[in-house]
């Protein structure tokens, strides 16, 4: 009778832990109305929604790396440069950070939810937040710190492999783990618009041989990934202007970067080995496991990134009501992201197998001990479900992401004569209606670097 009791009082125990912790769940909720700003064009009101999501801890102490990131980014839309360099350094740090420590101390939750992991960005988030320092810089002039961010870039995306290299063989070496993966590769390591930047700030610096070397790099990293630019090169770096003449050039952002969406599949095991029930892309070949027994089945869950594409179809570029041109996409920043998660994708998906694995086959070894603790009656069933859903309950993928960041980047380039004009970019949609404008009024054309950036993240 004492036995069984515990029993009870442990299932409606791990019940109430689980369904009551926030940590096993990822906090998308409050996001709703600042994505809504930011589509909106009302960067102070998303700022300010943030900070009151910082003040409410809708940003866990384990999500300081995404509250950096996206004010790092507000300041940016709000042309607060300095403060968000700030912040881009803070996010930055944190996430070596947390990465050294998670290697040094073995930190890969086979047993734990990812969720209650302090998180430490996916790559492609590590890769923009140099991109938009390097942008940061050169709009305050700073073509020395620019560079170092462009460099950084290079250095960090070969270093990244060397990360997940890292991760694989811990997964491998881990004592909890039931199979081996294969080493993974990012398989991308060079970034059209990091090039871009570098090309046109030697440019206005005079650098020529600089200008042209990052304009070569900028089209073999086109070439090298014809899956991540499956798309015509834009006039801007065809027809290439390595020369002292006066350019203005023109960046806009629009849309969203990807979400993080949960899939859910299910494992089913058989004697010695275990198949995965997956609608996913993913093809699993049957899992040898010894010893594992026919018959558990074991839900869980993991990210995938879903892409979603913006209102604008075309921008135009005025200066004193003349037309200058188009701009045309220079980076789908949604086919970075997607290609870069591809290989953490899989220790996430082979981690959580693991993790499922473990949980499952642990619940139904208590399953079986209470079934013969209440006499296989009524009870048991009850308290077997119990013990089930806690369980279900803790497999959530981890579906944090950087929400604030653009999806999509255009660029164009025009000759101008040195004085005052008031530039003006239009916006339209895919039925040629106008959606916004932007106008800088008594712009200064100079001899040197001539950058405007817009936004429009719908």
């Amino acid at each position: 009778m004492l036995e069984r009791t515990k029993i009870i009082l442990f299932c409606f125990g791990i019940l109430f832990i689980f369904f009551s912790c926030a940590s096993l769940r990822t906090n998308e909720e409050f996001y709703g109305d600042i994505l809504y700003d930011l589509r909106s064009g009302g960067f102070d009101a998303a700022a300010e929604k943030i900070n009151i999501a910082e003040l409410n801890g809708e940003y866990a102490d384990k999500d300081r790396v995404l509250l950096h990131l996206d004010k790092g980014i507000i300041f940016h839309y709000q042309d607060n440069f300095q403060e968000s360099n700030k912040e881009f350094d803070f996010a930055e740090t944190a996430i070596e950070e947390l990465y050294t420590k998670s290697i040094s101390k073995g930190v890969f939750s086979f047993l734990l939810n990812d969720n209650a992991l302090a998180y430490d960005g996916e790559v492609y988030e590590d890769l923009y937040l140099n991109i938009f320092k390097a942008l940061n810089y050169a709009h305050l002039n700073n073509f020395d710190g620019a560079y170092v961010e462009i460099r950084r870039i290079t250095n960090k995306l070969k270093a990244l492999d060397v990360k997940l290299s890292e991760q694989v063989d811990q997964f491998n070496n881990s004592d909890d783990n039931k199979f081996e993966i294969d080493n993974l590769s990012i398989d991308y390591y060079n970034n059209v618009l990091a090039n871009y930047l570098s090309y046109i700030i030697f440019r206005a610096e005079g650098e020529y041989d600089n200008s042209r070397i990052s304009l070569e790099q900028l089209h073999e990293a086109w070439n090298t990934y014809p899956d991540v630019y499956n798309f015509d090169k834009p006039k801007a770096v065809l027809d290439s202007n390595i020369n002292s003449s006066v350019y203005l050039n023109v960046i806009s952002f629009t849309g969203m970067s990807p979400t993080k969406e949960a899939v859910g599949a299910r494992i089913t095991t058989f004697d010695d080995y275990v198949i995965i029930s997956d609608p996913t892309n993913y093809y699993i070949q049957p899992i040898i496991i010894p010893g594992i027994k026919y018959g558990w089945n074991f839900k869980f869950s993991f990210p995938e990134l879903s892409v979603f594409p913006s209102v604008v179809n075309r921008i135009e570029v005025f200066a004193d009501s003349v037309r200058l041109g188009r701009l045309e996409l220079l980076e789908n920043i949604n086919n970075v992201a997607v290609k870069t998660f591809e290989a953490s994708k899989s220790i996430t998906f082979f981690k959580t197998i693991t993790r499922a694995l473990l949980k499952g086959i642990g619940t139904a070894a208590l399953g079986k001990t209470i079934k013969k603790e209440t006499d296989d009656g009524i009870l048991g069933d009850i308290l077997v479900g119990i013990a089930n859903i806690a369980v279900d309950a803790t497999e959530n993928a981890d579906l944090r992401n950087w929400r604030t960041l653009p999806g999509y980047c255009y660029v164009g380039e025009f000759e101008m004569e040195e004085g005052t004009y008031d530039i003006e970019i239009r916006f339209y949609d895919e039925f040629n209606q106008e959606i916004m404008s932007t106008i800088y009024k008594d712009y200064k054309i100079i001899r040197g670097l001539n950058l405007v950036e817009t936004f429009h993240l719908d």
